[in-house]
């Protein structure tokens, strides 16, 4: 925290800082420790065979809260969604004006993603695009996100569309040539809201701390929030009417996961933020509601049933009111990044609190930004903390003493990011810089040049993981190890003749045993297998890649 993309050693995108007060929220992941050769150190560039066309057939999905809580799709199974965050059609501000501020998607990447054995993306969306003139939506970016949400799909990938902030938007930054007092200097853009929803920076100080990080920034951030949670000339208002024209737009795309209703939402002042640290924020909780209700309302007229709707605590980790919404179909979607750009907390602590959050509401647990940003090779120690990441996102317990397995295994998480560009606000901190060096992605990218290093090995390992799909039934208890290619599951309560869906990674074609299948089959599919066998009883064990009797080929 609080280095610049200008200085030496490891670079994480610059987060945020507010003086005095560090504290949670965001992503976090799970890493291994070689590469596919066997050898430590950088990343390679494997060949990857696109899945099956056959897989783009997906199922609408729904969510519940409650003593089971969870993702499902219409036949009952549990779903968990391991996904990565895709930045190219959100609206950066170009602070340096020779580098783009993000890379463009192409079919090559949906390909990879899929390959490598994700089944879902967190799709970054602007309000500046949406809505670039006050009460006009830009039809032609609504077609975009469409055109990216069928793009995931064909590759048999889900899309939970984000509506994504940083330091409120676009159109933060101090004017050039303006004077900042002793102690402050100018702020950079962001991303986020349309140039008429930000106050005028000739009217609001745009000066940011010196030295401090480029978020959350200035006393014009400050102000926007408060406008905005005080609904002052209807800005709320508008992006309440943005979500419902969206959910109405995709409403015939099944592949949609559901909507995350506002990235790292930051705090207005007294009245418009919580009194104090982790406390209820009950303006958040207020908008929270506005804008559920409004989707469902335009779900409600496009005659389709009601999708997940995932939302996030503050920027700094405050919740809204555990009763600030009673929809049934909510998931609770913080950013863990405790051991990561989060430093005062461990991943354990990290994960302890969000689930304790989540239980407040009553709803499964879906991690929408984690990562680790540094070279695995020369930090060692980050691979065992995605490693943790990973057992507890599989629903294993804190390393608190004495702690137990979770009641339930979380809905999955998103992994920042797919890859990342020079001109990203997270590298170009101030006014024209330059950023230099390696940027640790799930992919590596080196600054200047942009170019593109290939997938890291040690990330790969924990991330591409065995995991079920879709599970019939409540999944009792889940691990798994990428490095074994092992996975045991246990569940109960599931209609025998359902269909198990599981990935596992690797070459060798797997070995799948256990209690209560049967029909087991293996499809290659990019760099792993699809495995899929039928419920033969309500209760049922899995065993991938270890060495359990061999299922039976019916029931």
């Amino acid at each position: 925290m609080g280095r610049r993309a200008d200085e030496t050693g490891p670079v994480r995108s610059v987060r945020r800082w507010v003086p005095g007060v560090v504290v949670v929220l965001f992503l976090v992941a799970a890493a291994a420790c070689t590469d596919d050769d066997g050898a430590a150190g950088r990343p390679v560039v494997t060949e990857r065979e696109p899945p099956p066309a056959a897989s783009a057939g997906l199922p609408r999905l729904h969510a519940e809260r409650g003593d089971r809580p969870g993702l499902f799709d219409a036949e009952g199974r549990q779903v968990v969604l391991r996904a990565m965050n895709l930045n190219s059609l959100a609206e950066y501000a170009r602070n340096n004006p020779d580098l783009e501020p993000t890379r463009p998607l192409t079919g090559d990447d949906w390909d990879q993603i899929a390959a490598e054995g994700f089944n879902a993306v967190r799709l970054l969306v602007s309000w500046s695009r949406l809505e670039p003139d006050r009460g006009e939506i830009d039809a032609d970016y609504v077609d975009q996100v469409r055109q990216a949400v069928r793009d995931a799909a064909n590759r048999g990938l889900y899309t939970v569309i984000d509506m994504h902030q940083d330091a409120w938007g676009p159109f933060v930054a101090t004017p050039a040539g303006t004077p900042c007092p002793a102690g402050r200097e100018p702020s950079t853009g962001w991303d986020g809201a349309p140039a008429w929803a930000t106050p005028d920076p000739a009217e609001v100080d745009s000066c940011r701390p010196v030295d401090g990080e480029a978020k959350p920034g200035s006393e014009l951030v400050t102000e926007a929030w408060h406008r905005f949670y005080s609904d002052a000339d209807g800005v709320q208002g508008r992006l309440v009417e943005v979500w419902a024209t969206l959910a109405e737009a995709l409403a015939d795309e099944p592949s949609v996961a559901g909507y995350d209703l506002l990235n790292e939402p930051g705090h207005g002042r007294e009245g418009t933020a919580p009194p104090g640290l982790l406390a209820d924020f009950v303006a958040l909780g207020d908008f929270y509601d506005r804008a559920i209700e409004a989707i469902r309302a335009a779900e409600d007229d496009a005659g389709i049933d009601p999708r997940p709707i995932f939302f996030e605590p503050s920027v700094l980790g405050s919740p809204p009111p555990a009763d600030f919404s009673t929809d049934p179909g909510l998931v609770y979607s913080p950013h863990v990044y405790g051991g990561s750009i989060v430093d005062i907390l461990t991943v354990d602590q990290h994960w302890d609190l969000v689930a304790g959050q989540a239980a407040t509401f009553g709803t499964s647990l879906w991690v929408g930004e984690y990562g680790w940003f540094a070279d695995p090779a020369a930090h060692p120690e980050l691979v065992g903390r995605v490693r943790r990441y990973a057992a507890r996102e599989d629903g294993g317990a804190s390393d608190s003493p004495g702690a137990e397995r979770a009641p339930f295994v979380p809905a999955g998480g998103a992994w920042w990011e797919w890859t990342n560009a020079c001109g990203d606000p997270h590298r170009v901190t101030d006014a024209g810089l330059v950023p230099q060096g390696e940027v640790w992605q799930y992919r590596l990218i080196t600054c200047p040049d942009g170019q593109d290093h290939g997938v890291v090995s040690q990330w790969r390992e924990v991330l591409t993981r065995p995991y079920p799909r879709f599970a019939p039934g409540w999944i009792g208890e889940l691990t798994s190890d990428g490095a074994a290619r092992q996975l045991s599951l246990t569940a109960t309560g599931a209609d025998p003749g359902a269909a198990l869906e599981l990935w596992l990674p690797g070459e060798p074609e797997p070995r799948l045993g256990g209690r209560g299948l049967a029909a087991v089959t293996a499809v290659r599919s990019g760099l792993g297998w699809t495995v899929t066998a039928e419920i033969c009883t309500s209760d049922y064990e899995v065993s991938l890649g270890g060495t359990a009797e061999e299922p039976p080929e019916e029931c």
